[in-house]
């Protein structure tokens, strides 16, 4: 279910001090914040998700500030050497057996479910980190717990989260599998209502409750790094997820390009679906990514993935 359908045409890379392994990642690169918690290149876009958590979920520019937030990250492990397309996780071919996913596997993929750890939200295993506070889904179904056990980032640590604070915290990636979760949030009866959906207003409402939560709740669990809504691109899977997402996005846009281009809405304001606080989203509003090389566009630069400051497609859509 690792599929490779992104197509850029990158700059030639400068290696610099890394050892162009793929499961480097950007770790090897210093980092270029300031933030405290992090510690080489990869962590510096952990930060800038928790500082922007709020602002880029649950309102209208959730797809399009995440499709800039992977265009950068893309850029970035090409530093490292990467020459490969960007790989995508199609959930929905995994929704009968999440654990037998290819992308799970110890040599080939990345890595697996965490060891069991009991507990629950409400009486958490004392010493675990528990990433699942305020979010609105059952956890009797979980499977796991414990850090990355096996395949490329076996024990990885992050260094800051869970939650809010960019502050140096040490913990390792978990995985907290929950496959009825999954599967009914991934099933390809989902995506396929999904693309039936009139307006971007919709998709985007409807997708960040159902396909979005599949790879983080349902991959994460309870104590899983993916669950937590700040820190969850500390799981290098994060960036399969998003990407898949982006693909559903412009498979979406590319059923009526000639409307789809430009449709845009969605409140500016966390969960204000009805403006009571403020206004909705439009193609002139900016975002960015990182905290000191800043990337800024606007939203309407991030429409079209084939326009020259993203310059990639899809060899597949749904």
């Amino acid at each position: 279910a690792v599929c490779y359908g992104r197509i850029v045409d990158p700059a030639e890379p400068d290696l610099g001090n890394c050892s162009g392994k793929a499961g480097d990642l950007g770790r090897a690169l210093a980092r270029d914040t300031t933030l405290p918690g992090a510690t080489n290149r990869f962590e510096d876009f952990v930060g800038d998700h928790i500082l922007q958590t709020v602002e880029q979920h649950f309102t209208g520019t959730f797809l399009p500030w995440h499709r800039l937030f992977l265009s950068d990250y893309e850029q970035a492990i090409r530093q490292c050497g990467f020459e490969g397309a960007q790989p995508y996780w199609d959930w929905s071919l995994d929704v009968e057996d999440l654990g037998a996913s290819e992308i799970f596997d110890s040599e080939s993929g990345f890595g697996g479910n965490g060891e069991w750890v009991p507990g629950t939200l409400e009486d958490p295993e004392e010493g675990v980190p528990v990433t699942a506070d305020g979010v609105p889904v059952s956890f009797d179904g979980r499977t796991g717990g414990g850090c990355i056990p096996n395949g490329p980032f076996a024990n990885m640590t992050i260094h800051m989260g869970p939650g809010a604070s960019t502050a140096y915290y040490e913990w390792c990636v978990r995985r907290d599998f929950m496959p009825q979760l999954f599967n009914e949030s991934a099933h390809s009866t989902v995506i396929s209502a999904l693309m039936l959906l009139p307006n971007f207003g919709q998709v985007t409402r409807q997708a960040e409750i159902s396909v979005h939560g599949a790879g983080h709740p349902g991959v994460g669990g309870l104590y899983g790094t993916l669950t937590d809504t700040y820190s969850s691109p500390g799981d290098p899977l994060f960036y399969l997820h998003h990407t898949n997402l982006d693909r559903l996005w412009w498979s979406w846009q590319s059923r009526d390009l000639s409307t789809r281009l430009s449709d845009i809405s969605g409140p500016i304001v966390l969960n204000d679906w009805t403006n009571e606080v403020d206004r909705n989203v439009t193609l002139d509003d900016t975002v960015y990514v990182g905290t000191s090389n800043i990337t800024t566009r606007t939203v309407e630069q991030l429409m079209d993935v084939r326009e020259e400051l993203l310059c990639y497609t899809y060899e597949n859509l749904y």
